[in-house]
């Protein structure tokens, strides 16, 4: 198994891959409404900003329009005949005349008065008949009020005095310095309506919690009745530096949205104050609509995971489980799908192939099994005449030499020789037998060339002699060393058995220094093991495929030359895959 993929499952999950996929596409588009949702807001805030900046101004514009309309029909009475003769020359005017005089100029009063809803009353003082002719009255001359109204700020727009409380436009003529020693004709004066101008201001509030505040230095009107507030509000009016763009404020822990304009006639701020809530209430649906689109996409993702989840990863995991039982040898199993779609087809064919495979494992695994039986009990039967007949003639010479001792020892080692070969019981043994019937053997040619050979045979490692191996694999390993390398070997001939566990492989590992096989004939049989052919089944091919048969491909019989001069033949048995498998 790839270990990357056991580290990193995640890493061959289609299922996440097709989800991430998924939250990839829609995740651009839903960052791309959020910052589209984030600019209308802040655009619609701007506008709803703007809209109240352009109202405020607009309504201070015109009501500063119409105070200069009512202050140049009062700087035209300046020029009434009728006023400058009562001022100027009342002496002129005998007492009928001065009344019609007086009579006349009231009416022109009163035709200002009832020009405009903020004038409450429009007066004229004239020190020289002691009167004040008014739009309504005609009382006796006031001095205190007259010396109230003269002082007028100098500056060239005239602006609303406060005069005991009472808003007041005041024309002196003519005009002079207050340090002038020359008093004035006549004031004609307007008193503005402050309960008229705190109405129009309320009809501009849409709900009890706005509020609007004209602050200046000589008198402040409001809709609200909370003076502390006010004064609060006016507070931060006075430190705004920006008049005439909206402002953020946060009073009693309560956000308000207030927006300011000026005006130099008036000499005063005009401040609308509303509840942030109130202002941005229309945008509360675009929010709502938002969270709902979030709301949607999340519930999408949800359901376009379950879809695929139930139609594509709980198919394809099946597949890959059936895949995974197969890999374990199990050509049993069987995979249905009762949804006519893609994936029906797919485990149709599934199980089709499985079967063909089955059918077709089973052909060529049963024949293969057959053959190599068949082979075995070839190879069982054909016991070399040469060596037993070299073998009887020892146990002959040693009977006639009376080697009693020798001739026990040999005739125990031929009979386990003989009853390992001939046995059929089983065509598979633990190891320990096989490495022991090769030491027994090794020992019989041992005494047969005692004169002219060296046998050099390892003990069997711990804990591997149960492993089961097939039958007679190490000891016509050790025969072909004798017949084809050492056999004619007149004198110091080497056999070296090494036994060897390296991880999850045993190797058992048989070289001499015969001289026979020579380069050419040793790469020959390294080419005919690699591709198993040229060479006589009950040979090492033999052995080289029942090795491979029964423990994998990494296992199997492989030749070279040895460093004793002859050849080297190294069994190696990977026993991890002992269940087999070419």
């Amino acid at each position: 198994m790839n270990l990357n993929l056991t580290r990193h499952p995640w890493k061959k999950n289609a299922l996440r891959r097709l989800i991430l996929s998924f939250i990839c596409i829609l995740l651009p588009l839903y960052i791309l409404s959020m910052i589209i949702y984030n600019w209308g807001i802040r655009t619609l805030q701007d506008e709803i900003s703007k809209s109240m900046i352009s109202q405020v101004s607009g309504y201070f514009s015109g009501l500063e329009e119409e105070f200069r309309r009512i202050q140049t029909l009062q700087y035209d009475v300046l020029s009434d005949d009728n006023l400058n003769a009562l001022g100027a020359i009342p002496d002129s005017l005998n007492d009928i005349e001065k009344m019609q005089s007086i009579l006349r100029l009231q009416q022109r009063l009163n035709a200002i008065r009832n020009s405009s809803t903020y004038i409450k009353d429009v007066y004229a003082y004239i020190p020289a008949i002691q009167k004040n002719v008014s739009a309504l009255t005609i009382s006796s001359f006031n001095q205190q009020e007259f010396e109230k109204l003269r002082n007028i700020p100098l500056t060239l727009d005239s602006q609303v005095m406060n005069v005991d409380g009472s808003m007041y436009l005041s024309a002196v003529y003519p005009f002079s310095t207050p340090s002038s020693k020359r008093g004035p004709l006549f004031i004609v004066a307007i008193e503005l309506s402050k309960e008229k101008l705190e109405e129009h201001l309320k009809l501009m509030i849409n709900s009890p919690d706005e509020g609007l505040i004209f602050n200046s230095s000589q008198f402040v009107i409001t809709t609200s009745h909370d003076a502390a507030f006010d004064k609060e509000i006016s507070a931060h009016m006075s430190n705004n530096a920006n008049i005439g763009n909206a402002q953020k404020l946060v009073i009693h822990d309560k956000h308000y949205l207030a927006v300011y304009t000026s005006s130099n006639f008036f000499g005063a701020v005009l401040s609308k104050y509303v509840p942030e809530n109130a202002v941005f209430q229309p945008l509360q649906k675009y929010r709502s609509w938002f969270l709902l689109l979030a709301a949607v996409a999340l519930v999408i993702i949800v359901i376009y995971s379950l879809y695929v989840y139930k139609y594509i990863h709980k198919p394809l995991d099946k597949l890959v489980k059936a895949f995974r039982k197969i890999e374990h040898g199990d050509f049993d199993v069987r995979i249905e799908h009762a949804i006519n779609d893609e994936f029906q087809y797919i485990y149709k064919r599934f199980n089709v192939m499985l079967g063909n495979l089955k059918s077709l494992i089973d052909q060529v695994y049963k024949q293969q099994i057959l053959t190599q039986k068949a082979e075995l009990k070839q190879l069982q039967s054909q016991i070399n005449p040469h060596f037993l007949y070299n073998n009887l003639f020892i146990l002959s010479t040693m009977a006639r030499l009376g080697d009693y001792e020798n001739l026990e020892q040999f005739t125990n080692q031929l009979g386990e020789y003989f009853q390992f070969v001939t046995r059929n019981s089983s065509d598979e043994v633990p190891l320990w037998k096989e490495v022991n019937h090769a030491k027994v053997y090794a020992e019989i040619q041992t005494m047969r060339f005692s004169n002219r050979l060296r046998v050099e045979f390892d003990d069997l490692p711990d804990n591997i002699g149960h492993v089961m191996v097939p039958r007679l694999i190490l000891q016509p390993i050790i025969e072909n060393a004798f017949e084809h390398g050492l056999e004619r070997k007149p004198e110091k001939g080497i056999l070296r058995v090494r036994l060897l566990k390296m991880g999850n492989e045993i190797q058992m590992i048989v070289e001499d220094n015969g001289e026979e096989l020579n380069g050419e004939r040793i790469a020959s049989l390294k080419d005919a093991l690699s591709n198993q052919e040229g060479l006589e089944m009950t040979g090492i091919l033999n052995i080289h495929q029942r090795i491979r048969l029964k423990f994998g491909h990494t296992s199997g019989l492989f030749v070279e030359r040895s460093e004793l001069g002859g050849m080297k033949a190294t069994i190696v048995i990977d026993h991890t895959n002992g269940s087999g498998g070419v």
